[in-house]
């Protein structure tokens, strides 16, 4: 157990190296924790990590480097464009075939905040309402701008594919920043950092 709790800092510190490392950009992170303390089975062990925000190389690459970020040689997490292909789309009806074909226990999501238009479908929630699970939001498969050189909230939220309702969300910030990659490179880092603070994920 004690070795287990080293490894996990190990890979926090490395974490929050990576964010260090990609100081080519004037960006700071800041982190507001939305929701978290619901019942689940974490910390999960087989996760798919989806993201919706920016155009599609954007996505991908924020797909492939925050489940590096998480991934154990034990625990690999999975990005969710090696299943669906290079021009992924998500709709409830896809989400659910590849949970069930991969027994994934948890769903990672990331988007931009605001992304969830509630002016399109009455009634729908949106916002920290917001539910993968009960609703397709269509307008996540439109590729969305991430606009530099302003502040930029990003939306994760953990969802238990076993009791298929969202446990854990936070707001992810950065600030002024001035390319994409770096964006993606620092809150990749920082999001990471927060699913191993919180014991979201099972490293070993």
């Amino acid at each position: 157990m004690q070795r287990l709790g080293c490894v996990r800092l190990l890979i926090l510190v490395a974490v929050l190296a990576m964010a260090s490392a990609c100081g080519t950009t004037n960006s700071t992170n800041n982190i507001i924790k939305t929701s978290y303390g619901v019942d689940s089975a974490a910390p999960f062990a087989n996760v798919l990590v989806i993201s919706v925000a920016g155009d599609i190389p954007t996505r991908i690459r924020f797909e492939q480097q925050l489940a590096v970020a998480i991934s154990s040689d034990e625990n690999p997490a999975t990005a969710y464009y090696t299943i669906v292909g290079r021009n992924p789309q998500l709709t409830r009806n896809i989400l659910n075939n590849a949970v069930k074909a991969r027994e994934f226990d948890a769903i990672i999501l990331t988007r931009l905040k605001g992304q969830d238009r509630a002016d399109l479908v009455a009634n729908r929630p949106t916002g920290r309402l917001f539910d993968l699970y009960l609703y397709d939001y269509e307008e996540l498969n439109i590729p969305a701008s991430i606009a530099l050189g302003s502040t930029v909230s990003f939306v994760v939220e953990v969802y238990d594919t076993v009791f298929k309702k969202k446990v854990w969300a936070i707001e992810s910030l950065t600030f002024d920043a001035i390319d994409i990659e770096s964006v993606v490179a620092e809150q990749a880092a920082a999001i990471a950092a927060e699913l191993l603070k919180d014991d979201l994920i099972r490293l070993k």
